[in-house]
């Protein structure tokens, strides 16, 4: 899978459907098959977290997750023209395993959210195993939290911290893990619970999934404003790195 690199992170030249196709070559293998978002907040902040940096460049896919990076492509003379979001990627990853009646494991979010994020899946996915689940606000160490997943066994693994929880503790922890396919899922667990709702079509189908959800959450403002930011900073890496070469 081709790859660009975006302030100094991996980014794959993909679309939903390619990374989707690759999913049953890498399952026959026996690879761990980490997904890990990249968005212009995640880009902005990695180098503050070496371990996110390590683990985005051991990661099987940087998924274009937001219209930030595809811009950032676009700038630097790139060839990614699609964004990939996590929520996207969860939904088909999920159809999936309905198909393949594969196990997940969710860890992440409120006890509430998780709750109903469990019923959904099973009321949409009802051919999912659900292994096990385990919220964000457990007294469980993250190695505890590995110790459980590994009791059981899944296939997929849905980790919903938030950054840069998530991506500290599959860091650490997925490649000793016993199971196959994880992603990073930001607050994907709200959207399919019900708990938050996802932007209307009109916001989706112009890639302003973003803005709807800033200007819908008054704590998530601050990326309106860090996007000129990244464009800025992305543009400025790449011309120090295209000169070194």
């Amino acid at each position: 899978m081709e790859k660009e690199v975006i302030l100094g992170l991996p980014v794959a030249v993909a679309t939903l459907d390619e990374i989707i196709a690759e999913l049953p070559e890498h399952l026959q293998q026996g690879d761990k098959t980490l997904y890990l978002s990249i968005n212009p907040q995640i880009a902005l902040h990695a180098n503050k977290h070496p371990e996110i940096v390590d683990l985005a460049n051991k990661a099987t896919y940087g998924i274009a997750d937001g219209i930030g990076i595809v811009k950032a492509s676009k700038q630097q003379g790139g060839k990614i023209k699609e964004r990939v979001t996590g929520i996207d990627l969860m939904y088909r990853l999920l159809a999936f395993a309905n198909e393949r009646k594969e196990s997940i494991f969710l860890y992440g979010s409120k006890p509430e959210v998780l709750n109903d994020t469990v019923k959904a899946i099973r009321r949409e996915y009802p051919d999912v195993k659900i292994a096990g689940y385990i919220d964000g606000y457990t007294a469980l160490s993250g190695e505890q939290v590995a110790a459980e997943i590994n009791k059981v066994k899944p296939t997929f693994v849905f980790v919903a911290l938030g950054f840069p929880r998530q991506e500290q503790w599959l860091a650490e922890y997925y490649e000793s893990c016993d199971a196959k396919v994880f992603q990073d899922v930001g607050g994907s667990f709200d959207v399919i619970s019900g708990h938050v709702k996802r932007a209307p079509d009109f916001f989706i189908k112009y890639r302003l999934e973003w803005l709807y959800r800033s200007l819908s959450s008054p704590k998530r403002l601050y990326r309106i404003a860090e996007l000129p930011l990244f464009m800025f900073q992305a543009k400025k890496w790449h011309k120090a790195n295209v000169k070194l070469k």
